[in-house]
């Protein structure tokens, strides 16, 4: 977390340094002492800027952590102070009182009116200690240097100590290794490898460096038990760059030297001499090397591994043989220590050198899946009985081989054999040599009558066997096979010359998967080897070499052996997942998509922990169990390793592509995996997925590299990422997966518990009490399924724990029942370290906002402004800056979008959000931790440490005084109330608070908005929206100088006062008391009925006086306050009067709604004063008639920067706004609501048109064909009482050609909704909003051919939800689009 605090150190830096440049800019009659202070200031700043920045790489050191923290919180007591500077008063004598005033906080009490010379000593004072934090700078740079001058062992062991992950598995290895007794050294562990099981890996790490690790290895070499056990060892130093040619070739050197020095001269293994293995070309290393890997137990120890990618090359060629070899890797990184052994693994202290510096292994505990054969009869009697028929060659140079005996009648020696092996022969083929078939067959089924035993064969079938001996001619041959098919047999074929004569034998033999076998005997090695398959066992018996297959399920050819082991695995995953199929709650419909039959790209993202890869895993291993009716033919499953390299990605593909075949040694023939990759891809029906894309430059590579095309034929390749940017880089066929409902997430919690099977968990239902405090924690859960099954685990087994609601994270992060949580909580912290140092401010802001509530995108990137967090810049203002923060986060995963569907959230501008409630406690956490956000929630108890930045006060909050004056608020920044407010929430102590947002807060009161006014001078952002009680804003509002954002919206105020003309930093005035212009729907409902009459003051009452007529500048402004003072009627239009002389506010930059009807009739000339706002992004205006329409077009005309435009109509008021002549060039978005029948012609000129939303009473043909060709339109929505003839249509071959999103709200009167062919080509989502419709048809829905969602909502019959559900149906997309339900 220490980057999310030097974030916010730099930030708060860089605020300073550019408030004081702008204080010695702006400032002309500034002291010279003063002015030299100041650029002291900045000059020390700009330093501090500078070490913030070599800082970040040294963050975990304690030390410089505590000076980024001071250095945070000077920037922002001297932000402060210059801020309180630049508050000039009409009199500017009174500059330094003001700078003095603020300075309070550095001399801990307020001060009354101040000479300027005290004002010089209160700056001095700042000065001095800025300059005793600049004194520091030596500290600084010295430890910056010898963090930078140590070793990369030595920076290792720092990382690792401060490392709370590394700290808490080197615990967990020693507290293992004292509780459970585990083998103390590495050499039992080695011992104890079976000589069945598969490859082991072992991973040893220092903790501090290579200190007793060549010592550890070297006595393990040269233990005599594992000299014993493995004949075949090597010790190899990896070499940089590795170099496969030079590691085989040294594994051959030593695999001999250690052999020869065991064995002696009597040597029975054919080695390549060194100095043949020094020469040899790199093909005939390889064939000499699998020669003898595939017979050998291995022991390879490999020194010096620095990075997972290099253990990934070094794997390819060190085959698994399924003999107990094993591989133990030394690195000095302990990532790359655990990487190698994979996540299921286990850690124990091998020595303790010293306090500091430990050596560890890292190890599985395999599980050993059957017993080796000692000898030949202990290999014959394992056969199962429903295998393939199995050969079994055994090599000895004697011309008889004693266990011929074996088809003998020996029931009393070896019952088992005779039980299961009813047929049994033994031919001698150097009696039939030249094999000669029919004088086989019949030496066969004599020595089958011979040995048949009455004791466990049936008469019938010695009968059938002496028939067929009586049978002359072709026959015999088809009936002695057809007698062989009907039991199991053993035969054995003594002295094979050649492979081509068991061909000939094998022609014959039958096999009817019953589990018969054949022992075929050779004195010549390469015969005996040939006989099996190339993937074998060698079993030692005495003076026989025994060869057999791996394993009696394994099919003959190798694709067979991949298929085979692919299922397995498949069955495995989904037998222990299909049996705790707790997992799959709420996800049906992620399932349902991605598991559609379609060849391409497709592409997945989600935040981690949410479920993403096992749901593609599901889908993925479904498809491999099906794999008979799906369309694939060879599946692979990549893991992007970091930092990326597409050989070692194209490496890893192939090894899981070819799955068993690395038994084979295909691998090691191939030389250019990239190329090999290619090949599979054109050649097979590939079914790929790609886990982990972190970047579109990688994506970029792999899809290069292998030659990937968007539309594939009959490969599919499924990507996994995090972030939506790259997601929907990948592919336009993108799924989202989210977090849970708090639903679904509480079913997945009850069925954990029901699977663990404890005694807390075995009560049927939870009690009503539980529920509630399960919901609680559960919301900080975030839906993340991971989470939740881990606390239903630990609730199951440590029962209900009242500190999980109240210490979430803490226990996460600390208890240690919550340690499968620990790879999300590395990710969680890698995320955040990767974020921009701009972004991280903003990130923490989100814990001011409670989970699971609605943050809309302008309140939020309003806030950042007041806050400083967002700033203009060379390219971009501003708000554009945080609106591109905002949808960063948003792309990050780091907020969720709330109130819409998954595609049409990408599609359109994202107007609202909610913190995802596991970030939030996360953040939450920290924002504690550095004193940033305090919240008051629930019941708190009266503490001084109480302090921060910023305060958040929650609904649930007991409103406890006398906690709440304990608080120290004297450098509170912001202040946020959820519920209800109270008259003592603000103090005088407050007076650095520049944000006061009690948005939907209740029981604040007129008389409370004239206190903070009068406290609260430099507020940046006043938010009473909802406030219904707020009824009139005081005149003392024009005292708040700095005011950037006045939010009123949906309160009591129906007219702003004169002194509003005051805040010349006004930018943004959202007002209105009816109409919802920001929800997300617009229902027929809204739409407000036309007015009879309009009250509105008489022109004479609100009538200037004319010029010349006032007798001084002062009287008229106090002629205009009365004036103005007095009560407005109320207004039926929804909007507020603005006073005369708004014009003169040009920063505004966004103001709605202001009813204009009032302001025609009154004679001001408001619509006038409009077009001086040139500045305005925004208008929203109501009560739009005849009377004042030309007067407003005239206003809006060619404004320069008018992006949205809201207009509320009064009564049947069409084409009143046809005089706009030109329109506004740069408008993208138009909302048009009220009672108008026809629309602006002028429409169809607006080029940059991109959003529009008709609200009216009715709308027809020509209306809607209006629209067609407007050539950037991608979001329409049509809200109307009536329709021509009772629908709507769409027609026009190419017409709305840029169209993305389609909303329809509807009522009765709407009976049908046609697409013709051509039209809407682009179109991806159909949004349909329903009020009491029992009948609506839609058809030509085939004929949008990117449809991919339609959502249905509002109250509607049944019938229409299973008429869009055919029609989807019939959809000709091989991905049918889905319908949701909202």
């Amino acid at each position: 977390m220490a980057d999310l605090v030097l974030g916010l150190a730099k930030s708060a830096v860089e605020g300073t340094l550019s408030a004081a440049k702008s204080a010695i800019e702006e400032e002309e009659k500034l002291k010279k002492s003063m002015q030299r202070d100041l650029m002291l200031i900045s000059d020390e700043f700009e330093m501090m800027c500078s070490f913030l920045n070599v800082a970040k790489e040294h963050a975990t050191d304690e030390m410089v952590r505590t000076l980024v923290r001071q250095v945070r919180n000077m920037a922002l007591e001297v932000e402060d102070c210059i801020e309180s500077a630049v508050l000039v008063d009409v009199k500017k004598s009174n500059w330094w009182r003001r700078l003095l005033l603020s300075s309070c906080m550095l001399a801990a009490a307020a001060t009354p009116a101040a000479a300027l010379d005290d004002a010089v000593t209160a700056i001095e004072l700042l000065k001095s200690r800025v300059e005793a934090m600049g004194q520091r700078n030596e500290r600084y740079m010295s430890i910056v240097g010898d963090s930078g001058s140590k070793p990369t062992t030595e920076k290792t062991h720092h990382k690792a100590v401060a490392d709370a992950a590394a700290v808490g598995i080197l615990n967990e290895a020693r507290d293992a290794k004292k509780k459970h007794g585990r083998p103390g050294n590495l050499i039992e562990l080695i011992k104890n490898i079976d000589d069945a099981l598969p490859l082991q890996v072992m991973s040893v790490w220092g903790a501090a460096g290579d200190l007793g690790v060549a010592s550890i290895i070297k006595k393990t070499c040269d233990d005599p038990e594992i000299c014993i056990n493995f004949r075949f060892r090597a010790w190899v130093k990896l070499m940089h760059p590795f170099n496969s040619h030079e590691f085989i070739r040294s594994l051959l050197l030593q695999f001999y030297t250690n052999y020869c020095a065991q064995k002696g001269s009597a040597s029975t293994i054919d080695f390549l001499e060194p100095a043949e293995v020094m020469i040899a070309s790199q093909d005939v290393l390889i064939k000499e090397f699998m020669k003898h890997v595939s017979d050998q137990r291995y022991l390879v120890f490999l020194e010096d591994v620095p990075r997972a990618v290099d253990w990934e090359a070094v794997r390819v060629y060190l085959p698994d043989k399924k003999k107990g070899s094993c591989i133990v890797v030394h690195t000095q990184q302990l990532e790359v220590a655990s990487l190698c052994i994979g996540q299921s693994h286990r850690v124990l202290e091998l020595e303790q050198f010293s306090p500091d510096h430990s050596v560890f292994v890292f190890f599985n505990e395999a599980k050993k899946k059957r017993s080796r054969p000692r000898n030949l009869i202990d290999l014959i009697k394992a056969d199962a009985d429903h295998t393939a028929l199995r050969i079994v060659s055994v090599y000895k140079e004697v011309d008889h081989l004693e266990e011929v005996s074996i088809v003998n009648k020996t029931c009393d020696k070896n019952p088992e054999i005779c039980e299961k092996f009813k047929y049994r022969a033994s031919v001698n083929l150097n009696l039939v040599h030249p094999l000669n078939l029919e004088e086989f067959i019949k030496i066969l089924l004599t020595q089958l009558c011979a040995n048949y035993c009455p004791r466990h064969g049936g008469a019938d079938d010695f009968l059938k066997l002496k028939g067929v001996m009586d049978t002359e001619g072709a026959l015999v041959k088809e009936f002695a096979k057809q007698v062989l098919s009907n039991q199991r047999y053993l035969v054995f074929l003594e002295d094979l010359p050649t492979k081509d004569d068991l061909e000939t034998v094998r022609d014959f033999l039958p096999d009817n998967n019953n589990g018969s076998c054949v022992i075929v005997h050779t004195k010549q090695l390469e015969v005996a080897r040939l006989c099996v398959r190339q993937e074998h066992e060698f079993l030692a018996d005495h003076s026989n070499d025994i060869f057999f297959d791996e394993d009696e399920n394994e099919d003959e050819t190798e694709h067979e052996d991949e298929e085979r082991l692919k299922m397995q695995e498949a069955e495995d995953w989904l037998s222990q997942h299909e049996s705790e199929d707790s997992e799959h709650v709420g996800r049906t419909a992620d399932i349902e998509d991605l598991g559609a039959n379609w060849a391409g790209v497709r592409s997945v993202f989600g935040m981690a922990g949410v479920g993403k890869s096992y749901i593609v895993k599901y889908v993925y291993y479904k498809k491999v169990i099906d794999r008979h009716t799906s369309p694939f033919e060879k599946f692979g499953w990549v893991d992007v390793s970091h930092p990326f390299n597409i050989r070692d990605f194209s490496w890893r593909l192939l090894l899981d592509l070819y799955s068993g075949s690395l038994q084979h040694g295909s691998m090691l023939r191939i030389r250019d995996p990239i190329q090999e990759c290619r090949r599979l891809l054109k050649k097979y029906a590939c079914l790929i997925v790609i886990d982990g894309l972190q970047s579109t430059e990688e994506w970029d590579s792999i899809k290069t590299t292998l030659a990937i095309e968007d539309k594939q034929d009959r490969n599919r390749i499924i990507v996994i990422a995090n972030e939506e940017t790259v997601a929907s880089y990948c592919s336009e066929h993108w799924w989202s997966v989210e977090g849970l409902e708090i639903d679904d997430a509480l079913e997945l919690f009850k069925r954990t518990l029901t699977l663990a099977r404890t005694p807390w968990s075995s009560r049927s239902e939870l009690r009503p009490g539980e529920i509630e405090s399960v919901k609680s924690v559960l919301h900080k859960c975030g839906g993340l399924p991971k989470v939740i099954v881990a606390m239903a685990k630990f609730i199951a087994h440590e029962g209900w724990n009242p500190n999980l609601d109240y210490s979430f994270m803490q226990m996460l992060e600390t208890d240690q029942g919550f340690g499968s949580l620990r790879d999300l909580f590395s990710w969680v912290h890698s995320y955040f370290q990767s974020c921009p140092d701009s972004l991280k401010p903003c990130i923490f802001y989100l814990s001011i906002f409670p989970a699971n509530h609605n943050i809309r995108r302008r309140r939020l990137v309003r806030r950042w402004i007041a806050e400083g967090y967002s700033k203009d810049s060379k390219e971009n203002t501003a708000e554009e800056e945080g609106g591109k923060f905002f949808e960063n986060l948003c792309h990050r995963n780091m907020v969720q979008v709330s109130g819409l569907t998954n595609l049409s959230y990408y599609l359109t501008r994202i107007s609202s959000c909610q913190v995802n409630g596991f970030v939030r406690e996360y953040i939450m956490s920290r924002s504690m931790e550095e004193n940033l956000v305090f919240a008051l929630e629930g019941h708190c108890s009266a503490n001084t440490v109480h302090i921060g930045r910023h305060l958040t006060i929650g609904s649930s909050w007991d409103r406890d005084m006398s906690v709440y004056r304990s608080i120290d608020l004297s450098r509170l920044r912001s202040l946020t109330v959820f519920g209800k407010w109270e008259s003592f929430f603000i103090s005088d102590k407050m007076r650095l608070v520049r944000v006061l947002d009690l948005e939907d807060a209740s029981s604040v009161t007129d008389a409370d908005l004239s206190l903070m006014v009068k406290l609260l001078p430099r507020l940046k952002f006043l938010s009473l929206r909802e406030c219904k009680e707020i009824t009139c804003l005081p005149d003392s509002i024009g005292g708040l100088r700095q005011l950037q954002t006045l939010d009123i919206r949906h309160t009591s105020i129906v007219q702003l006062p004169l002194s509003i003309n005051m805040l010349l930093k006004l930018q943004h005035i959202s007002a209105g008391t009816t109409m919802r212009i920001d929800d997300h729907y617009s229902t027929v409902e809204s739409l407000q009925p036309a007015a009879t009459t309009t009250a509105t003051p008489s022109a004479s009452s609100l009538m200037a006086p004319r010029e010349g007529h006032a007798t001084s500048l002062v009287s008229s402004h106090l002629w205009l306050r009365r004036l103005w003072a007095r009560p407005l009627p109320y207004s039926y239009h929804g909007g507020i009067a603005l006073p005369q002389g708004i014009g003169k506010m040009t920063a505004l930059n966004n103001i709605s709604v202001v009813d204009v009807s009032i302001a025609v009739a009154s004679g001001r000339p408001i619509l006038e004063e409009l077009k001086n706002l040139t500045q305005l992004h925004k208008l929203g205006v109501s009560g739009v008639n005849w009377e004042n329409g030309r007067e407003l077009c005239s206003a809006i005309s060619g404004h320069p920067h008018l992006e949205t435009l809201s207009v509320w109509f009064d009564t049947d008021q069409g084409g009143c706004l046809d005089a706009t002549s030109p329109p506004p060039e740069q408008l993208e978005n138009l909302d048009l609501y009220g009672h108008v029948g026809k629309l602006p012609a002028w429409i169809k000129r607006l080029s940059n048109l991109r959003n529009v939303k008709l609200s009216l009473t009715m709308i027809t043909q020509d209306e809607v064909d209006l629209l067609k060709d407007l050539p950037t339109l991608n979001n329409l929505c049509l809200c109307f009482k009536d329709f021509q003839y009772g629908e709507l249509r769409f027609m026009g071959l190419g017409c709305f050609r840029q169209l993305l999103v389609l909303e329809i709200t509807c009522n009765v009167r709407l009976k049908s909704a046609t697409f013709e062919s051509g039209v809407m080509w682009g179109l991806e989502v159909l949004k349909i909003h329903c009020n009491n419709v029992s009948s609506l048809k839609f058809s030509g829905l085939k004929e949008l051919p990117k449809l991919r969602e339609v959502s249905l909502g509002g109250s509607y019959d049944g019938k229409i939800k299973k008429h869009l559900q055919s029609q989807l149906g019939e959809h000709p997309r091989e991905i049918k689009p889905v319908l949701k339900l909202v």
